[in-house]
């Protein structure tokens, strides 16, 4: 995985001096970084959204609710409330989802340095 590939890149280079390990270890993380993150920022964009269409559907209903309002009393608002529901049903699973991935985005991230490092590391130790 990531790491597996940010420590193949530092053992590639380990013979370097250690600034310029440490460059291609960052390096490394942060075209790593944009494959981990990608999931949830989709995840978290779809959960920002999610209550906006619900309301979209709050005011669609309004709008249809004050269209009828002088023949029946309304089927509008019940449209309104269901869709904001259903807008706050997506929005909130996705916002726990989002927060996982990006935590779990983190700690791979946070291992793949601390791997590399520790590398680099154990080898100026023994080299030393």
């Amino acid at each position: 995985g990531s790491t597996a590939r940010v420590i193949k890149a530092t053992l590639r280079n380990i013979k370097k001096e250690r600034a310029h390990i440490e460059d291609v270890v960052m390096e490394n993380i942060l075209n790593e970084s944009t494959q981990i993150d990608r999931f949830g920022s989709f995840v978290l964009v779809i959960a920002a959204v999610a209550p906006l269409m619900g309301l979209l559907g709050t005011v669609t209903g309004m709008i249809e609710t004050f269209d009828v309002i002088t023949k029946f009393l309304p089927g509008g608002i019940s449209a309104a409330l269901v869709t904001t529901m259903q807008g706050l049903i997506v929005a909130i699973p996705l916002l726990l989802l989002g927060n996982l991935l990006s935590g779990w985005a983190q700690s791979i991230k946070d291992s793949m340095e601390q791997s590399a490092l520790h590398i680099v590391n154990l080898y100026e130790k023994h080299r030393g």
